[in-house]
């Protein structure tokens, strides 16, 4: 695997060895998708599901190995996501991978400096995926030669791009567009003296998945992150209630999920991993062995509540404390508008 930064004598190097071991190289002529999917052979592709028969194959081998459940007419014929948005179905313009191609004008990530980032391995499970045996090993499903070629080699692109770029020159390669995390914070400065806890919040607001440097795609996952941890942190101070030692907030389900924030259990349990590091403790805490979750993850309405505390690098209960008072009044000043202001990380309701 190379990174953008491998200098071309040592791409030269392996790629000599290999030629030299039998194994040729040559750019791939038929349609790859941006994240190194291989298009024509991926089972929903437009020429692979023509058939009544070709749908029910995919849906069966799709259930069978990869846990998706669509039925043979739920099935959508798909023509690879390099064509132009006004030619695109709906469904794939939102991918943050095909997004930053468009924006680097690259055939797919295999082109590009930051290959391979973070956001291209973690794109979809299959993406890391580069053998029957890996595939295996990793979901401990027993797959035949035939269906792993037809319903999971498509989609091991990490391994694809990897044989691309051992192809390609140093002026092949194209540099990524840098982007920051857009800001647009009230400063601090407008409370006169303010207590450390006021600074603390605010620094927290203004820093928290804040970068600079970045590439498209790691825009686009770091907004979303972003919104959904503030919205996260704005529910629990405005709903959320103080334990009796004050050292955390806590939330029931039903609240919580009225607030329409997305995501399954694991997704918000590695969101709160993240923040670990920030010294944000986030813990859903199940209120019963069974009954809370769904089978594929979801948090069911009831069965369990949600808990925020705050480290000592953030002053603990002190901050926790003046941080609801916070949310509570920007709630009774600014009404349905108020997490728009919180989102500024404006202090000024503190003076009054």
């Amino acid at each position: 695997m190379f990174h953008g930064g491998a200098s071309g004598a040592l791409i030269r190097y392996f790629r000599q060895g290999l030629m030299q071991s039998g194994i040729t190289f040559h750019k791939m002529t038929h349609p790859v998708a941006k994240c190194g999917c291989d298009c024509p052979h991926c089972p929903t592709y437009k020429e692979n599901i023509r058939t009544p028969e070709g749908r029910k194959k995919c849906s069966a081998g799709w259930n069978t190995y990869l846990g998706i459940k669509l039925s043979p007419e739920k099935l959508r014929a798909c023509a690879g996501c390099s064509l132009p948005d006004a030619e695109r179905k709906t469904y794939y313009l939102n991918c943050a991978v095909r997004k930053c191609a468009l924006i680097n004008g690259v055939a797919h990530c295999a082109y590009c400096t930051g290959f391979p980032c973070e956001e291209l391995m973690n794109v979809h499970s299959l993406q890391k995926i580069n053998s029957r045996e890996a595939f295996v090993g990793k979901t401990g499903k027993e797959i035949s030669a035939e269906d792993y070629a037809r319903f999971v080699e498509p989609h091991t692109g990490l391994d694809r791009l990897n044989k691309i770029r051992l192809t390609l020159n140093e002026k092949e390669i194209t540099d990524y567009k840098r982007f920051s995390t857009k800001t647009n914070f009230a400063s601090s400065d407008v409370v006169k003296d303010p207590p450390p806890g006021l600074k603390i919040i605010h620094s927290l607001l203004t820093t928290v998945f804040v970068e600079s440097d970045i590439s498209y795609a790691r825009l686009q996952t770091l907004n979303s992150k972003r919104e959904k941890i503030l919205k996260i942190l704005w529910t629990m101070g405005l709903y959320g209630s103080l334990e009796k030692d004050h050292n955390r907030l806590v939330l029931d389900a039903g609240t919580f999920l009225s607030h329409k924030i997305p995501g399954t259990y694991p997704k918000f349990l590695a969101l709160f991993a993240e923040l670990t590091h920030r010294d944000l403790h986030f813990e859903i805490v199940p209120l019963a062995d069974t009954g809370w979750l769904t089978p594929s993850g979801a948090l069911r309405k009831e069965g369990w509540k949600i808990g925020l505390a705050f480290g000592k690098s953030l002053k603990g209960q002190h901050t926790l404390i003046l941080f609801k008072e916070y949310v509570q009044k920007l709630a009774g000043k600014h009404g349905t508008g108020a997490f728009r202001v919180f989102k500024k990380a404006d202090l000024s309701i503190m003076t009054c």
